[in-house]
């Protein structure tokens, strides 16, 4: 056995389309649909940011922003949600909004702990850095505290949902990033 648990979920999931060209486009489009505490890892064409999103507000670490144009791919999650976006054209995103706990469509998933790469090391009661020896590092919105962890890594919850073709043969049909934690399942 791989050690993989499926599990099920009542789950429902709708396109999006946007048009986000600014930081304020950006974070009234985020503020319209996460209201509670959540993540965002955006990949854009020269880096990747993680942040936080609360009291309405997207934050990076060093409080750096960036021009939507520059967004090929954008995840904001939390434990119930994701909002998936990516760039079709330059301020066009097209995406889509998973919701978990609501609708009445019973998915099927399969969750999976991710490690990610670097070794994190706290910088403040926020942040933790994942470093490299190489010189890699990117800074993450989570208190890894070692003394109380038997981990020496961080990693990325991801949901991954399952479904059938017109076969009956099982896939995945979506997946989403739930939450970080330490370690991996």
């Amino acid at each position: 056995m791989n050690g993989l648990k499926l599990a099920n979920i009542k789950s429902t999931s709708k396109p999006m389309e946007l048009n986000i060209a600014s930081w304020q486009d950006l974070q009234k489009n985020i503020n319209e649909n996460f209201k509670e505490k959540s993540y965002a890892v955006v990949y854009l064409d020269y880096k990747v940011l993680i942040g936080k999103i609360n009291e309405k507000n997207l934050k990076f670490y060093n409080d750096e922003v960036f021009d939507p144009k520059f967004i090929v791919k954008m995840r904001v999650f939390n434990e119930e949600k994701e909002l998936l976006l990516w760039r079709r054209d330059e301020y066009k995103f097209e995406g889509r909004m998973r919701l978990d706990n609501e609708g009445d469509n019973i998915q099927y998933f399969v969750e999976v702990d991710q490690v990610l790469w670097g070794n994190p090391k706290s910088i403040n009661n926020e942040w933790t850095v994942l470093k490299e020896a190489r010189g890699t590092e990117i800074y993450i919105p989570y208190l890894y505290k070692p003394e109380y962890s038997s981990s020496k890594r961080l990693a990325i919850r991801t949901r991954n949902y399952v479904g059938y073709n017109e076969i009956g043969q099982a896939g995945y049909t979506d997946c989403r990033f739930v939450s970080f934690c330490e370690g991996g399942k």
